[in-house]
């Protein structure tokens, strides 16, 4: 398909912009709760570093609850739009939740509102956003479109939130929760008018064998089975689930480089806007990227992005260095998502696409998160950001290496010497001598 064709089939492609609507509306919506939820907690609701560690804890316990049944319900339900809409419809009593139930649990008891507030968003964001993304991934490959491009829509839409959250905070925090009632009831009118072809979608079950038995127990037990499932995870726990453990208070370490906390909230949202930008261009182009370099290597390169930051974080002295270190955080996320669904349809059957990337990728790293973020925030509290950082930075680091050689896959090395061995014609890319 020429260029011309290509882009002319993405305009007349109706799934390709309802469902990057729908990724503009949600991260917009997520984006108004998560890079501002721990200010929101410790200024708001007056928690220690050690109690919001409870309540995220409490975020990855519902989560890792959620998340096995979502997987093999989203794979069953295939296209049917059944989860999407229980998701859709929790997000518009998003402002009631946060404002006439969960802040006021918090200040009466923390058990109590880490338990109700975790349920809720366990379900709504850290389960659902993993539930709403392999279900659009699906949809991708049923309509013929890249999952990145449509998945850009999203990174947008949370880099304008983040720039209008940050105004708001500071005027009045409730009147962000409004809006992303109000986004919501948006979501709700493009899921309704999402038609994917109902003639076509039979088509790809029967070609990808979905029709057979989507999950069993024997299909669990041949999925645990597999080594490539546990390397994977392996990376996941030691790698991506460190990484958000760390990014988890990092918008309270960032504020703490400004003269004000009012301040360091402003420049923390614009900085999450300019980054989130450059998200997007990095995702616009991801698929190619992975396409040449292959999705064990981009899984590589994003642990390394982490292992920098993190580190990085740990050495930090000045406003303009966390800066710095913030924005690295928007080349890792491309390559870690678009990497991960890549290696995974690669690896295992696309028929449990969203099965190992919901229990595999999401479940495993709620599960250790579960634990990490505890432990993690009684390190904030007892040795400092600074000193934490540099313990999970080495952590993140040392898995980052040990999945070199697990992980399937070769590197570029490998896949040259593979392809000058089968066919001595190829030679590698060396400049000639001269005569």
């Amino acid at each position: 398909m020429s260029k011309a064709n290509a882009v002319q089939s993405y305009l007349r492609n109706n799934n390709f912009w309802l469902f990057g609507l729908f990724f503009f509306f949600y991260f917009f919506i997520m984006a108004s709760y998560y890079p501002f939820f721990p200010i929101w907690l410790h200024d708001i609701n007056n928690l220690s570093k050690t109690d919001t560690g409870i309540v995220f804890g409490s975020i990855s316990l519902f989560a890792l609850a959620f998340q096995p049944i979502m997987g093999p319900l989203s794979d069953k339900l295939g296209l049917r739009k059944t989860l999407m809409w229980i998701i859709v419809g929790l997000l518009v009593l998003f402002a009631p939740f946060f404002i006439y139930v969960f802040s006021p649990l918090l200040k009466y008891n923390i058990f109590i509102g880490a338990i109700v507030g975790g349920c809720y968003l366990g379900f709504v964001f850290t389960g659902g956003s993993h539930a709403i993304e392999a279900y659009i991934e699906k949809v991708s490959r049923h309509s013929n479109f890249e999952y990145a491009r449509v998945r850009m829509f999203g990174c947008i839409g949370w880099a304008l939130c983040a720039t209008v959250v940050g105004i708001l905070y500071t005027v009045n925090n409730q009147l962000i929760f409004w809006m992303a009632s109000g986004c919501a009831l948006i979501l709700a009118v493009l899921l309704f008018f999402a038609r994917p072809d109902r003639q076509s979608t039979a088509f790809v079950v029967d070609t990808l064998g979905a029709n057979k038995a989507v999950f069993n127990l024997k299909n669990a037990l041949a999925l645990l089975r597999k080594r490539e499932l546990w390397f994977f995870v392996m990376y996941i726990v030691g790698v991506a689930c460190i990484y958000d453990v760390f990014d988890q208070q990092f918008a309270n370490f960032f504020t703490s480089f400004f003269a004000t906390k009012q301040q360091g909230t402003e420049i923390f949202g614009f900085v999450t806007t300019g980054g989130e930008i450059l998200n997007a261009t990095v995702m616009f182009f991801a698929p190619v990227i992975i396409a040449r370099i292959g999705s064990k290597n981009a899984l590589l390169l994003a642990g390394t992005i982490m292992s920098v930051r993190i580190l990085g974080s740990a050495f930090a002295t000045t406003a303009t260095q966390v800066v710095f270190l913030k924005m690295l955080h928007m080349f890792e996320v491309p390559f870690l998502l678009v990497g991960s669904f890549k290696y995974i349809t690669q690896v295992f059957e696309v028929r449990f696409s969203a099965t190992v990337y919901l229990i595999g990728f999401c479940f495993s790293k709620q599960l250790s998160m579960m634990f990490m973020s505890v432990f993690a925030g009684r390190m904030y509290d007892s040795m400092g950001y600074q000193d934490t950082y540099m313990v999970l930075g080495v952590i993140v680091l040392s898995f980052t290496l040990i999945s070199a050689f697990t992980l399937s896959g070769r590197s570029a090395v490998a896949n040259l010497a593979s392809r000058l061995k089968e066919d001595p014609s190829v030679t590698p890319p060396v400049s000639q001598p001269q005569s």
